[in-house]
């Protein structure tokens, strides 16, 4: 098997990743950048983040570990490098398939795992047309939009007011942020949450320039007045799962501070 370790910058964590690659090449692994078979994120969520979409294209199992702040998405803590290394070398090991959202715009096509975000480049609202499954559904004024995963639920969509959802539901999430009201312009004011089967379009867009947000990379758009169409992909990543984990448990840990 081939294998590669995505790190971010700090010593502690190339310590961390130093002992998972000797692991690993101890027990035959071959170290591979250009064509792992399996992808060892070291750091925090934006570390797994950037590492799927550097490397998804070409189905990788990957392995997340913690050594940041949240790590609400990755399956391991850097206390549990022995039970990671054991868990990955087992024959029966355990794994998860996740769909990545897919956005098609201005001739091209991108992936996120966590969330798709359309916001002003310059500090003004945009204006905007949202249909579902070609059926109309408001025109938003607003900072922008954001649709999002069950995965993706936790992140930037819980900030702008979104529902945390059971991260083994598929679904979409539709999110408004800083809608305007007034006699013109009125929207659902609140998040939508749909199957996993629907289409989100957005068009008519008014602005001549503006932002889309896709995980850790982000694309300028100018002049493009087409639609914006995002929808649950059938492209999924493969991630070691660690059995241990209890995700009502870890969503307790992650946003609620425990005083006792």
């Amino acid at each position: 098997m081939r294998f590669c370790i995505s790190l971010r910058d700090g010593d502690g964590v190339k310590k961390v990743a130093d002992f998972i690659k000797d692991s690993l090449l101890q027990k035959g692994l071959v170290y591979d950048e250009i064509n792992p078979d399996l992808v060892v994120s070291v750091g925090g969520d934006g570390t797994f983040l950037r590492a799927i979409q550097k490397y998804f294209s070409i189905r990788p199992l990957f392995a997340n570990i913690n050594f940041g702040n949240l790590g609400y998405l990755c399956e391991y803590t850097n206390k549990e490098l022995t039970e990671f290394v054991l868990d990955l070398l087992s024959p029966h090991h355990e794994e998860k398939e996740i769909a990545l959202l897919e956005a098609k715009y201005d001739g091209k096509t991108c992936y996120a795992l966590n969330e798709f975000r359309v916001e002003s480049s310059k500090g003004d609202t945009l204006i905007f047309d949202v249909f579902i499954n070609d059926t109309y559904l408001e025109t938003l004024k607003a900072d922008g939009c954001l649709i999002s995963t069950s995965i993706g639920s936790s992140a930037m969509a819980r900030s702008l007011g979104g529902a945390i959802v059971d991260n083994e539901i598929e679904m979409i999430q539709f999110v408004e942020k800083a809608p305007i009201q007034n006699r013109t312009y009125e929207s659902i004011r609140s998040p939508f949450v749909l199957q996993k089967d629907k289409v989100i379009k957005i068009e008519n867009i008014k602005n001549n320039e503006f932002f889309i947000y896709y995980d850790s990379k982000s694309d300028f758009v100018k002049n493009y007045h087409d639609d914006i169409v995002i929808r649950l992909s059938d492209k999924k990543v493969r991630v070691l799962k660690n059995t241990r984990n209890n995700y009502i448990k870890k969503t307790h840990e992650a946003f609620i501070y425990d005083r006792s």
